[in-house]
């Protein structure tokens, strides 16, 4: 009895145990793998892509990569944010990060080897974080490096999509408005300068329109919930 409590336990244990995130492997290649115990990094197949999906909303200051790179996400509700940087021309992908938190942001540093291996420009990378505040789920930009001046928001879409609908709201009142009337295909950016526009939680509504063979497009609306500080910009 005593031994098979013992296993027991021990399986209930090891179920407890968290999957590792990524494989080990050489820290000279560019394969995706656990790097330096703080992150999983490198180049990784995607699956297909379906529908559309927000895939950065950041402010990039960057031109060329430094010897130590730094993104910080300001820090709302006291929730530490998942993060993923990207570049899914060459498949990159940056996750499982260990953020630091420091006064206001969480941050995190790391070497750009794998980048300057894989040939990744600066101007491909693509930020996204969140924070589940449990009523919600909230966005909070990915200050890469330094600010740029304005957030960039940026969807996939894997067929071709016109957006008809793209608006900042606040408290249901429109306060920006940028449609697209010709389709597009792949990453499709928004650029916002928000530098003279209040603090606050605010709403991405945006409906896009994709094609389809035979048929008329689909409108696949999309709304999400984003905190804005105009000193995040400057």
């Amino acid at each position: 009895m005593k031994y098979t409590a013992f296993f027991t336990s021990l399986f209930i244990f090891g179920l407890s145990i968290p999957a590792q995130a990524c494989p080990s492997g050489n820290p000279k290649s560019t394969e995706y793998i656990r790097r330096d115990d703080n992150r999983c990094e490198g180049i990784k197949q995607r699956n297909s892509d379906r529908g559309l999906r927000l895939i950065s909303f950041a402010t990039i200051g960057i031109n060329s990569y430094p010897n130590t790179l730094t993104l910080k996400i300001p820090s709302i509700a006291n929730a530490t944010p998942d993060v993923r940087v990207q570049s899914l021309g060459k498949n990159y992908i940056l996750d499982n990060v260990s953020l630091t938190s420091n006064n206001s942001l969480f941050t995190f540093s790391w070497n750009p080897f794998v980048l300057n291996q894989a040939q990744i420009l600066p101007t491909s990378l693509r930020a996204l974080a969140d924070v589940n505040l449990g009523s919600q789920v909230v966005y909070v930009p990915v200050i890469l490096e330094r600010p740029s001046g304005q957030y960039q928001f940026v969807f996939y879409t894997p067929s071709r999509a016109k957006f008809p609908t793209f608006q900042i709201r606040r408290n249901g009142k429109v306060i920006h408005t940028s449609p697209r009337n010709n389709f597009q295909g792949g990453e499709v950016v928004f650029n916002w300068d928000g530098k003279n526009i209040p603090a606050g939680r605010y709403e991405l509504y945006v409906i896009a329109e994709q094609e389809q063979i035979g048929r008329p497009p689909e409108k696949i609306p999309k709304q999400i919930t984003f905190e804005h500080n105009p000193n995040w910009l400057r």
